[in-house]
């Protein structure tokens, strides 16, 4: 028997004794170490539905690193068991995506179907901390946020949003040689942890959206109108003000990634992106090309994307855990130690 979080509720999850999976031929069982709590996770469980991706009854959670503990009979030789691996719970399931976000990441034992490196699990070395580790998948969805509109060395980019979405954008552009990045939140102690990987920072709380980007990347003129010189905007922070106002001072040309999950509509004016020949491209998940290059971060330690990690629970203290990322007052990511 292990021990599994099940969801059943708002303010309903409960640690209960189930069955170790049985593994099959092709499947891989993964004894996991550390399970990060998503805004998804947080989101659902703030209302208490049971028809938005995760069902009442159900082991839950996506975010997470383990080790091998059995091998399927059928299984590639190049997956060990002791090996740490990363999950993509996308794949991790003969279901897919449809399920992912029940992929057991707060459950001690999870099964990995049609196990594969480099498809479902991905080596991580032994060296880098739980706590950076888990945040493999997060940090993917970040990644391919700010890559989705091919940003190039030389652009300013503007990062919406100081959570882990946004700032694991951030970073992930960072690693990768693209260092003029500005984040913009209205939290200082969220804007702290941009400066920590090497973004400058805007809180639009304080000061104006358009003065504060002009001081940092310069402006130009835009049919006599002078805006910010922003080449790219990723938005990570779901905020239709926010949203509305880069829209009033966007620059011609310029490009917008939203990650974010609107709960409501937007109203958009056509007649600007058609006049300044606006690109908006929407992103969801991630590809193997994310993962890997997102792994290549962590190991190599290219930016401080392990500080956004600021609290740690024993999976028996879940709800707790639960508490304090729904009341998100100093916390970014929350993970969960099932070790």
């Amino acid at each position: 028997m292990m021990k599994a979080a099940i969801y059943y509720g708002k303010n309903d999850i409960r640690v209960e004794e189930r069955a170790i999976p049985t593994v099959g031929s092709k499947d891989v069982l993964v004894r996991n170490l550390r399970g990060g709590i998503c805004g998804t996770d947080i989101n659902i469980a703030r209302v208490g539905a049971g028809n938005m991706g995760i069902s009442f009854g159900a082991e839950f959670g996506h975010e997470m690193v383990g080790e091998v503990a059995q091998v399927g009979a059928d299984v590639p030789a190049d997956i060990k068991v002791g090996m740490r691996v990363g999950i993509n719970p996308i794949t991790a399931k003969r279901v897919g995506r449809r399920k992912s976000l029940e992929c057991s990441g707060f459950s001690q034992y999870v099964l990995i179907e049609d196990a594969a490196l480099n498809y479902n699990l991905y080596e991580m070395d032994q060296h880098i901390p739980l706590e950076t580790a888990v945040l493999m998948e997060p940090v993917s969805v970040g990644r391919h946020g700010a890559f989705r509109v091919n940003p190039q060395r030389a652009d300013k980019v503007v990062v919406l949003g100081a959570g882990t979405i946004g700032l694991s954008a951030a970073a992930s552009l960072i690693a990768e040689g693209i260092t003029n990045v500005c984040v913009v939140d209205i939290d200082d102690w969220r804007l702290e942890k941009a400066t920590e990987l090497g973004a400058v920072t805007v809180n639009s709380m304080k000061t104006d959206l358009a003065e504060g980007l002009t001081k940092h990347f310069g402006s130009v003129n835009v049919y006599g109108h002078i805006v910010p010189d922003v080449d790219v905007f990723i938005d990570a922070a779901g905020a239709p003000v926010l949203f509305e106002n880069v829209m009033k001072i966007v620059k011609s040309q310029a490009k917008i990634s939203i990650i974010a999950v609107y709960k409501n509509d937007v109203p958009v004016s056509l007649a600007q992106i058609m006049s300044k020949e606006l690109f908006i491209q929407g992103a969801s998940g991630y590809t193997h090309e994310d993962i890997t290059k997102v792994i290549d971060h962590l190991t190599n330690k290219k930016t401080n994307i392990g500080n956004i990690v600021t609290q740690v629970y024993k999976l028996d203290d879940i709800q707790e855990a639960f508490n304090v990322a729904i009341e998100a007052k100093g916390t970014i990511k929350v993970v969960v130690d099932l070790s």
